[in-house]
Parts: C-alpha cells; structure tokens; sequence
C-alpha cells in the first residue's frame, strides 16, 4: 500500500517479486507454447500404415516347410497312436483265439476219449410177443 509518505516497504517487495518470477514465466510460457506447438504438428502427421511387406522368398520357403514338418508330426503322431490302439486289440483277439482253442482241443478231446470207450450194453425192452391181428 502506498502512503503519503512514499511508496511502503510492502510494495518494494511486490514489484521485486514480480521482477524475479518474470524471467522464469516467460521461460515456462515459452516451453509451454514450444510444446502445444510440437503437438499441434504430431497430431498433424498422418499415420503411416504399416503394409506387410513380401516375405523373401527363403524365408516363406522355410516358413511353408515348417508348416509342413508340423502337419506330418501330427500325422505320424495321430497314425502311431492308432497303430497302438490296434496292437493292444489284435493282443485280445490273440488271447481270445488262445482261450476258444484251447477249450476246443479240450471238447475234442472229450469227445475222443467217448467214442473210444467201450459201448456199453445197450438198454434193451424184453421181447415181447407180437400180437396177431384178428
């Protein structure tokens, strides 16, 4: 505030104040605008789409076999599976064959060892006389 008898101490300091943050005011401004600047310019920048480019030749060869080795390792995965599948079932039916002969050879056996026994009498009815028709 100002007297009558001059300028007080108070404003010396105000004015004083404003004089030391001036320069960095204006350096802040300055970089304020450098900045909304720079961004006005990027946002102006249109984007570049990236296109892919053609993959050289040795590489979509490589590429194409590598595929391809993937594709055949499935299939011999897939084909070794299955062949296991059928050991483990040509396994049953062996033992199963096994099983069947072996009772047959037992049936045939049997069936041997009737025929050679000795026949036994057979039953037979007591004569009787035949009627006469009358």
């Amino acid at each position: 505030m100002s007297d009558e008898y001059g300028p007080s101490e108070s404003d010396e300091s105000d004015a004083g104040a404003r004089q030391g943050r001036s320069p960095a005011f204006i350096a802040f401004s300055s970089l304020l605008f450098v900045f909304v600047v720079t961004l006005g310019v990027y946002v102006t920048i249109p984007v570049k789409e990236h296109k892919p480019s053609q993959p050289d030749p040795t590489a979509q060869s490589i590429q194409d076999l590598q595929m391809s080795l993937h594709h055949t390792v499935d299939q011999l995965m897939a084909l070794q599976q299955t062949v296991s599948s059928n050991q483990s079932e040509t396994k049953q039916l062996s033992d199963q064959i096994s099983a069947l002969s072996a009772k047959l050879e037992a049936l045939q056996q049997s069936f041997a060892g009737a025929q050679q026994a000795p026949i036994a009498a057979l039953p037979t009815d007591p004569a009787r006389p035949k009627r006469v028709a009358r």
